[in-house]
């Protein structure tokens, strides 16, 4: 709510903060933030802090983001059931499966917790959970967005992307990610080639 006050303040005196102002954000807890516990879904990590930001956590905060919540996952990114909180539950019928280890995030979207969220993609995390959710999951090219303050169940493999109720925000919210990034040497190959924006390529 301080946050929201915050933007609303900086809204006022000098409008948008930027392409994500006010906007909620639930992100997997697989990507560590400042001010939360990061538990990897694993009650092994139970209350563990890392005290920094992932590189896109940061990225969403410049764009006017507030990250309002972590969302459950499947443990170490495998399957949707963890130690820390259990099983996810598909949003339409907890009878059905979540589908992937980002099946939180998928639910919590549906389920009108934030308006956006972030998912990580090894095999189908984002887009299992975005299907069974009638979300739009987008699983960019690994070497897109940095995973800095990730913790990869396979690096050559894991990446993360949006998950969104339209094609819009995720466009929206992948310009914020997308981009070279020091901490993530693998971001170098996506130099030079990225579009003034994604949103360019929509067509109502």
């Amino acid at each position: 709510l301080q946050e929201a006050e915050e933007l609303d303040a900086a809204f006022e005196d000098s409008g948008l903060v930027g392409p994500l102002h006010c906007v909620p954000v639930l992100l997997k807890d697989q990507v560590e933030t400042s001010d939360m516990p990061t538990t990897y879904g694993s009650s092994i990590f139970t209350g563990f802090v890392s005290g920094r930001d992932a590189t896109i956590v940061t990225r969403m905060k410049q764009a006017g983001a507030i990250i309002l919540a972590k969302t459950n996952m499947g443990e170490f990114a495998f399957g949707h059931v963890g130690s820390a909180f259990g099983m996810v539950r598909n949003a339409y019928d907890p009878t059905r499966i979540p589908s992937g280890s980002s099946a939180g995030t998928g639910a919590g979207i549906a389920a009108n917790f934030g308006l956006v969220g972030i998912g990580e993609d090894t095999g189908g995390s984002i887009r299992g959970p975005a299907a069974v959710h009638s979300l739009v999951g987008l699983r960019p090219t690994v070497a897109l967005v940095s995973r800095f303050g990730m913790m990869p169940a396979n690096p050559t493999n894991d990446t993360l992307g949006p998950m969104t109720r339209t094609v819009a925000d995720a466009a929206i919210l992948l310009d914020v990610l997308a981009g070279y990034d020091s901490s993530d040497p693998v971001t170098a190959y996506s130099v030079g080639r990225l579009p003034e924006s994604y949103r360019t390529g929509l067509d109502e």
